[in-house]
Protein backbone atom coordinates (compact mmCIF):
# COMPACT_ATOMS: atom_id res chain seq x y z
CA UNK A 1 0.00 0.00 0.00
CA UNK A 2 1.29 3.43 -0.99
CA UNK A 3 0.86 6.49 1.23
CA UNK A 4 2.05 10.07 0.99
CA UNK A 5 3.22 12.06 3.99
CA UNK A 6 5.29 15.10 4.90
CA UNK A 7 9.01 14.46 5.02
CA UNK A 8 10.42 13.77 8.46
CA UNK A 9 13.93 13.86 9.98
CA UNK A 10 14.16 10.08 9.57
CA UNK A 11 13.95 10.60 5.78
CA UNK A 12 17.48 12.01 5.74
CA UNK A 13 18.89 8.81 4.22
CA UNK A 14 16.25 8.83 1.47
CA UNK A 15 16.94 12.45 0.56
CA UNK A 16 20.69 11.85 0.67
CA UNK A 17 20.38 8.86 -1.68
CA UNK A 18 18.12 10.58 -4.21
CA UNK A 19 19.68 14.06 -4.22
CA UNK A 20 23.24 12.67 -4.47
CA UNK A 21 22.55 10.03 -7.14
CA UNK A 22 24.33 11.20 -10.33
CA UNK A 23 22.03 8.96 -12.39
CA UNK A 24 19.11 11.18 -11.30
CA UNK A 25 20.85 14.39 -12.30
CA UNK A 26 20.31 13.75 -16.01
CA UNK A 27 16.53 14.05 -15.64
CA UNK A 28 16.36 17.19 -13.56
CA UNK A 29 18.42 20.20 -12.68
CA UNK A 30 21.36 18.91 -10.67
CA UNK A 31 22.10 21.09 -7.71
CA UNK A 32 23.93 18.45 -5.68
CA UNK A 33 25.80 16.89 -4.21
CA UNK A 34 24.36 17.79 -0.85
CA UNK A 35 25.84 17.19 2.58
CA UNK A 36 23.84 15.45 5.29
CA UNK A 37 24.04 18.68 7.27
CA UNK A 38 22.48 20.72 4.44
CA UNK A 39 19.72 18.14 4.01
CA UNK A 40 18.99 18.14 7.76
CA UNK A 41 18.53 21.92 7.57
CA UNK A 42 16.31 21.51 4.49
CA UNK A 43 14.07 19.01 6.27
CA UNK A 44 13.78 21.25 9.33
CA UNK A 45 12.75 24.20 7.17
CA UNK A 46 9.93 22.43 5.30
CA UNK A 47 6.78 24.56 5.19
CA UNK A 48 3.47 23.33 6.54
CA UNK A 49 1.61 24.44 3.42
CA UNK A 50 2.30 24.56 -0.31
CA UNK A 51 0.96 28.08 -0.62
CA UNK A 52 3.51 29.84 1.59
CA UNK A 53 6.55 28.90 -0.49
CA UNK A 54 4.93 27.65 -3.67
CA UNK A 55 6.26 24.14 -3.15
CA UNK A 56 5.61 21.00 -1.17
CA UNK A 57 7.71 17.84 -0.83
CA UNK A 58 6.10 14.57 0.23
CA UNK A 59 7.58 11.17 0.99
CA UNK A 60 6.20 8.21 -0.95
CA UNK A 61 5.88 5.26 1.43
CA UNK A 62 5.38 1.61 0.53
CA UNK A 63 4.26 -0.52 3.45
CA UNK A 64 5.43 2.17 5.87
CA UNK A 65 8.92 2.59 4.35
CA UNK A 66 9.89 5.76 2.44
CA UNK A 67 10.86 4.79 -1.12
CA UNK A 68 10.65 8.08 -3.00
CA UNK A 69 9.81 11.76 -3.14
CA UNK A 70 6.94 13.63 -4.74
CA UNK A 71 7.25 17.36 -5.29
CA UNK A 72 4.70 20.03 -6.04
CA UNK A 73 6.51 23.05 -7.48
CA UNK A 74 5.40 26.48 -8.65
CA UNK A 75 2.08 26.04 -6.86
CA UNK A 76 -0.21 28.82 -8.04
CA UNK A 77 -3.41 29.36 -6.05
CA UNK A 78 -4.45 32.01 -8.57
CA UNK A 79 -4.11 29.76 -11.60
CA UNK A 80 -4.92 26.65 -9.54
CA UNK A 81 -2.03 24.64 -10.96
CA UNK A 82 1.27 23.08 -9.91
CA UNK A 83 4.20 21.28 -11.45
CA UNK A 84 4.84 17.68 -10.36
CA UNK A 85 8.21 16.04 -9.85
CA UNK A 86 8.72 12.46 -8.74
CA UNK A 87 11.78 10.38 -7.85
CA UNK A 88 12.03 6.83 -6.55
CA UNK A 89 14.93 4.86 -5.18
CA UNK A 90 16.28 2.51 -7.83
CA UNK A 91 15.08 -0.50 -5.81
CA UNK A 92 11.50 0.85 -5.81
CA UNK A 93 11.13 1.45 -9.54
CA UNK A 94 8.92 -0.69 -11.76
CA UNK A 95 6.56 -1.73 -8.96
CA UNK A 96 3.68 0.66 -9.62
CA UNK A 97 4.54 2.93 -6.68
CA UNK A 98 4.87 6.07 -8.81
CA UNK A 99 1.51 5.47 -10.52
CA UNK A 100 -0.24 5.01 -7.19
CA UNK A 101 1.51 8.04 -5.68
CA UNK A 102 0.42 10.25 -8.60
CA UNK A 103 -3.18 9.10 -8.22
CA UNK A 104 -3.12 9.99 -4.52
CA UNK A 105 -1.47 13.31 -5.28
CA UNK A 106 -4.23 14.18 -7.76
CA UNK A 107 -6.89 13.59 -5.11
CA UNK A 108 -5.00 15.68 -2.55
CA UNK A 109 -4.29 18.48 -5.04
CA UNK A 110 -7.93 18.63 -6.16
CA UNK A 111 -9.74 18.10 -2.86
CA UNK A 112 -7.41 19.78 -0.35
CA UNK A 113 -5.35 22.31 -2.32
CA UNK A 114 -8.21 23.15 -4.71
CA UNK A 115 -6.00 22.85 -7.79
CA UNK A 116 -7.46 22.17 -11.21
CA UNK A 117 -4.34 21.20 -13.15
CA UNK A 118 -1.06 19.38 -12.66
CA UNK A 119 1.78 19.39 -15.17
CA UNK A 120 5.22 17.90 -15.57
CA UNK A 121 8.27 18.84 -17.61
CA UNK A 122 9.97 15.67 -18.82
CA UNK A 123 13.16 15.23 -20.82
CA UNK A 124 12.24 14.07 -24.30
CA UNK A 125 15.39 11.96 -24.59
CA UNK A 126 16.73 11.14 -21.11
CA UNK A 127 13.60 10.00 -19.27
CA UNK A 128 11.25 7.83 -21.33
CA UNK A 129 10.05 6.06 -18.15
CA UNK A 130 8.70 9.34 -16.74
CA UNK A 131 6.94 10.12 -20.02
CA UNK A 132 5.27 6.71 -19.93
CA UNK A 133 4.34 7.13 -16.27
CA UNK A 134 2.56 10.43 -16.84
CA UNK A 135 0.85 9.25 -20.03
CA UNK A 136 -0.29 6.11 -18.18
CA UNK A 137 -1.80 8.32 -15.47
CA UNK A 138 -3.90 10.25 -17.99
CA UNK A 139 -1.61 13.20 -18.68
CA UNK A 140 -1.51 14.62 -22.20
CA UNK A 141 1.52 15.98 -24.04
CA UNK A 142 0.60 19.59 -24.68
CA UNK A 143 3.88 21.15 -25.79
CA UNK A 144 7.52 20.62 -26.60
CA UNK A 145 10.01 23.16 -25.32
CA UNK A 146 12.85 23.02 -27.85
CA UNK A 147 16.42 23.13 -26.51
CA UNK A 148 15.04 23.97 -23.05
CA UNK A 149 17.30 22.01 -20.72
CA UNK A 150 21.10 21.86 -20.68
CA UNK A 151 22.43 18.37 -19.97
CA UNK A 152 25.74 16.67 -20.73
CA UNK A 153 27.04 19.53 -22.87
CA UNK A 154 23.94 19.83 -25.04
CA UNK A 155 20.51 21.39 -24.97
CA UNK A 156 17.61 18.96 -25.02
CA UNK A 157 13.90 19.27 -25.61
CA UNK A 158 11.45 19.06 -22.71
CA UNK A 159 7.93 17.71 -23.05
CA UNK A 160 5.15 19.39 -21.12
CA UNK A 161 2.55 16.90 -19.93
CA UNK A 162 -0.68 18.17 -18.37
CA UNK A 163 -3.71 16.76 -16.59
CA UNK A 164 -6.87 18.55 -15.59
CA UNK A 165 -7.95 17.13 -12.26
Amino acid sequence: MITLRAIEPEDLGLLYSIENDPAMWCVGTPAGPYSRYALKQYIAAQPATAFGTGSLRLAICADGRAVGLLDLLDVSPTDRRAEVGIALLATARGKGYAHSALEQLETYARDVLNLRMLFANVSASANPAARQLFLGCGYTEVATLPAWHYRAGEYEDLLVLQKLI
